[in-house]
């Protein structure tokens, strides 16, 4: 990923950041106009549990020590954190459908930023009330390991130049790892495809909601 880029990525990690703080100071204040002390002690609880899920994501994000990820089970421990850091309060669900598959470290790392920065943008900007849903589709085909994401929500402009800055660092970023990603159409929602290569043979399935 180039210099451009990269700036990019950490600009949007940086501003996202202080929005997630932003929130967690607003519940904290909420929390402490509850009309008792067991509706305050509630609130702080969500608010505990979302802060410890944006943490245990900003982890993930780290660069691995290994020299090759699980991409299955990295996913699904990505989803359930996001989950609980930024859906449910929106009434808004991820769906995985996941098979085992080990990917080199630096192409797992790639993968996870993306899914993360998609997870994010939906929670963010596709769904204007409950009943939202983000699927994660990943299977393997050959030597080759095929993530598709969807959700039906309120879709991404077909026009380049009105796209959010989000999709040009992911795409850049992708490029940057040596994975294959493309925005295929769709006829409501949203729709990305990650193609992957794979250094094993795993092809079990399983999957989670």
């Amino acid at each position: 990923m180039n210099a451009s880029a990269s700036d990019l990525l950490l600009a949007e990690f940086i501003h996202r950041s202080a929005n997630d703080f932003a929130v967690a100071c607003a519940e904290i204040h909420l929390a402490s106009r509850m009309p008792s002390l067991s509706a305050t002690q509630e609130r702080l609880e969500r608010v505990v549990m979302r802060l410890h899920a944006l943490a245990s994501i900003q982890r993930m994000l780290q660069p691995p020590r290994a020299s090759v990820i699980d991409l299955g089970n990295a996913l699904c421990e990505l989803c359930h954190h996001s989950a609980e850091a930024r859906f449910a309060d929106q009434g808004a669900f991820i769906r995985l459908r996941t098979c085992e598959g080990l990917v080199d470290s630096k192409r797992g790392l790639a993968v996870l930023m993306i899914v993360s920065e998609l997870l994010t943008n939906a929670a963010r900007h596709a769904f204007y009330g409950p009943g939202g849903l983000v699927e994660i589709d990943v299977t393997r085909a050959d030597e080759m390991i095929h993530c598709r994401i969807s959700d039906n929500g309120a879709g991404v402009s077909p026009d380049p130049a009105k796209r959010r800055t989000g999709t040009a660092i992911i795409a850049e970023l992708a490029r940057g790892a040596g994975i294959v990603f493309t925005m295929p159409p769709a006829d409501s929602g949203s729709r990305f495809e990650l193609r992957v290569p794979a250094l094993d043979g795993a092809i079990a399935t399983s999957s989670r909601d």
